[in-house]
């Protein structure tokens, strides 16, 4: 389902009409229901109508892959102070990813006025310079109740430690014979219970299965900014040699389990025009969405100051 807004509707009615005619059409327990906001199409660029495949930022471009370890640990290297409060590779990189460094973890909010926020481009000069040239989106997606988990369980964990190992060391698909041994002993480095092919081969087996997936788990809230976004993460998997998922999140996979994105759905997105934007931005800081409060480093409110001044605020 497809709505596109003007700047006088408004964000939660139009996402109301997508969940009610889901919930209408595809009743089921304990499914839940989160928004992506995106500043332009970055699957198809230019275009008005939304693919429901996406993926993470990490698999966008083949150099980033090519260069995930380097990507993590120069990140934490020039920075490490920022990581203190860390105390586990999950809660690493998603702080990395709230920062826009490419990583296997994309964003998904519980807020639909937060995925607005970041549909309009607000708050981020990089979005900014594309607010007035593409249209924004907002995916409303639908998530099983077996496909959320925690940000202790097996499969989360393991994809957290992916940039650690070379790609060539990486074998899911291996069920008969040690594909993931290099990953197993770096996740040992952190959690030394954690099983191998030769402590439990079903384990094993499930943990290959698994990391040919995409995963939804709800991040620790350790830092202003994960606290006052809120919401979940997406983890994407991958397939021998880190091959990308690909995952269509389209109803047809939803309920196939072999599919990347079985139990994880596009259910329908909110097309924001580009000459709209500003208006819809406008109206957003009325309910909190205020950039400040988003981006609540002391950088970005001292930004936010500046421009509130010169445009006599």
């Amino acid at each position: 389902m497809k709505i596109r807004l003007n700047e006088n509707a408004e964000v939660v009615a139009a996402v109301e009409r997508i969940i009610d005619r889901e919930r209408n059409e595809r009743p089921e327990e304990g499914a839940s229901f989160f928004f992506r906001g995106e500043v332009r199409n970055y699957v198809r660029p230019g275009s008005r109508d939304l693919n429901p495949a996406f993926s993470c930022l990490l698999d966008r471009d083949p150099k980033w892959i090519e260069n995930e370890r380097r990507l993590y640990e120069e990140a934490l290297r020039l920075n490490v102070a920022s990581f203190h409060e860390d105390r586990t590779m999950v809660e690493r990189v998603a702080r990395m990813q709230h920062y826009q460094l490419p990583t296997r973890f994309a964003d998904l909010s519980d807020n639909a006025l937060l995925a607005a926020h970041f549909a309009t481009g607000g708050g981020s000069p990089a979005r900014s310079r594309e607010k007035d040239r593409d249209d924004g989106f907002i995916r409303v997606i639908k998530v099983s109740s077996d496909k959320m988990k925690s940000f202790t369980s097996d499969v989360i964990v393991a994809i957290a430690h992916l940039p650690l190992v070379d790609a060539g060391n990486i074998h899911p698909s291996y069920l008969d014979r040690d594909g993931l041994g290099y990953l197993t002993f770096e996740i040992k480095n952190e959690r030394h219970g954690f099983y191998d092919f030769h402590s439990d081969v079903n384990l094993y087996r499930e943990l290959c299965r698994d990391l040919r997936q995409v995963w939804a788990f709800r991040p620790v809230l350790n830092n202003d900014r994960i606290r006052n976004q809120g919401g979940a993460f997406l983890a994407f998997g991958c397939g021998d040699c880190k091959a990308p998922l690909n995952p269509s999140f389209s109803p047809a996979d939803y309920g196939d389990s072999s599919k990347p994105s079985y139990g994880i759905m596009q259910i329908g997105y909110i097309c924001i025009p580009a000459g709209c934007k500003g208006e819809i931005l406008r109206q957003l800081c009325h309910f909190g969405m205020a950039p400040e409060r988003v981006y609540p480093e002391l950088s970005n409110v001292c930004m936010e100051l500046q421009e509130k001044c010169r445009k006599g605020e």
